[in-house]
């Protein structure tokens, strides 16, 4: 549980968090943080491995993949992959999660069997050059890249970025421009990447005279907003073997360590950040994190929220994070509360609507708080078949059947494949006295579930109704 977590939190970080630079000081800047709430319901229990039950493992792959389980979408992709060993779309799928999981020398081997198949590949080739930056390989890399079709966009931009790393500002900042004027426009995502560094220039721009660390800084800040995070580690070594004391410098490379996996690392600059500058929101957020995914629950706790005081935003983050911690120190309480100013400041995301009802039936015995939740959740989604299944089971904890079933039954009307719906339809039944159509649902949900925490607990449910005829798990 606890790693999965920590994991998704630095999935969000590495796609969302956005850090602006202030104008009027190069040496200090903002981290403003736009973070999305985490979208899961496995709360109480970890994920187990989950692989394909129909056999379409690719479609599995990416479903798990899109909910940020990349455990789970690397092994649904790997026996997509025993079927079609040669699916050069499938393997570059593979490669790709196999990055995203930090997974390096597994994604090099899948890569560099994929230019077996197909040499010709700009996207084989560039695959494997990203694999090599990431391995801080950069040598190599630029041997790929420099082979490749210099019309190629995508080629282009890596060539950049490595440029940058060779200390060829000038030259990167040339390619980034000539790819901003490409016709047919490239990829919008490419475009957007490739203004990030073009925007580092700009702001560069604003300061004559200033020191080439800064600019250094601002692109090695590019590079952790595009993903590029072992790409920038060297080049803020760099900054930071000339400028010992440069704060920011820390920050950023505390963020690229926490974004690779690496807490450690991650603690140990942002201690070094947090000795420069104490009070810092943006440093003692980080190290919250960073001290979460060493499994530190007392000092993750301890410096989000010290950051919460210093006045970090977003506040549904702080609250967001705060809630999860709690939650795994089984202080039911004070999580729900944290979840409750989370869909307060910001109830776009139905999941803390979920949680925050589980934590309250499940817990704390207040289904009527649950039920004041549920009523929110559907005031603001009233639209989503989870909205109906959160109301049926809020009205089922409070002993309301009728309205329990009514709106469990829109619900599956809604969306028949929802599992949490099928596993509250079967607590219902349970609870009205009837076994037999109580085991139809949690079998049902068993089986839509996956192996998911949904799917767990109506495999408990249904062998304690059925002690002789036990579902497998």
């Amino acid at each position: 549980m606890r790693k999965f977590l920590a994991t998704l939190w630095i999935v969000i970080i590495t796609s969302i968090v956005l850090i602006t630079f202030h104008f009027t000081k190069p040496e200090s800047y903002q981290l403003e943080n736009q973070l999305p709430v985490t979208t899961t319901l496995d709360t109480k229990i970890s994920r187990g491995k989950a692989i394909s039950s129909n056999g379409n493992y690719e479609k599995t792959g990416d479903d798990f993949l899109n909910k940020d389980d990349l455990e789970n979408a690397i092994a649904n992709y790997q026996k997509a992959l025993e079927a079609k060993p040669e699916a050069i779309d499938l393997i570059l799928k593979l490669g790709d999660t196999y990055l995203k999981n930090n997974q390096t020398d597994e994604a090099r081997d899948i890569f560099t069997q994929a230019i077996k198949l197909a040499p010709n590949s700009i996207d084989v080739n560039v695959a494997l050059a990203r694999t090599y930056l990431s391995m801080r390989q950069i040598e190599n890399a630029k041997k790929i890249i420099w082979n490749l079709d210099d019309k190629n966009p995508r080629a282009q931009y890596y060539k950049g970025i490595i440029a940058i790393l060779y200390k060829n500002f000038d030259g990167a900042k040339t390619i980034f421009q000539d790819i901003a004027k490409l016709e047919p426009k490239p990829e919008q995502s490419l475009l957007e990447n490739n203004q990030k560094f073009l925007d580092a220039y700009q702001n560069f721009s604003y300061y004559k005279g200033s020191e080439n660390t800064y600019l250094e800084l601002l692109l090695a800040k590019a590079m952790t907003s595009t993903n590029e995070y072992q790409a920038a580690i060297p080049l803020l070594y760099d900054i930071l073997n000339t400028k010992n004391n440069y704060r920011d410098a820390w920050i950023v490379l505390g963020y690229a360590y926490l974004n690779i996996n690496k807490p450690n690392d991650a603690v140990d600059a942002l201690l070094q950040a947090k000795d420069l500058t104490p009070e810092k929101p943006e440093t003692l957020f980080y190290l919250g994190l960073a001290y979460f995914a060493k499994d530190d629950l007392d000092k993750a706790i301890y410096y989000i929220e010290k950051a919460d005081k210093q006045g970090y935003e977003p506040k549904d983050q702080i609250n967001l994070k705060l809630g999860d911690l709690y939650l795994l120190k089984k202080d039911y309480q004070k999580s729900s509360d944290r979840y409750e100013k989370v869909v307060s400041q910001n109830p776009k995301n139905l999941d803390i609507f979920v949680r925050t009802v589980w934590i309250n039936i499940e817990h704390l015995d207040k289904p009527d708080t649950a039920l004041m939740l549920s009523q929110k959740a559907f005031e603001t989604h009233p639209n989503e078949a989870m909205s109906y299944n959160l109301l049926g089971w809020s009205y089922t904890a409070l002993g309301n059947f009728d309205d329990a079933k009514k709106n469990l039954d829109i619900a599956l009307s809604m969306q028949p494949t929802l599992d949490a719906a099928n596993l509250n339809y079967g607590w219902l039944s349970e609870k009205s006295g009837d076994s037999s159509q109580a085991k139809t649902y949690y079998k049902k949900a068993y089986t839509l579930g996956r192996g998911n925490s949904i799917s767990k607990l109506a495999a408990t449910r249904y062998n304690s109704l059925n002690q002789n005829g036990l579902i497998t798990r």
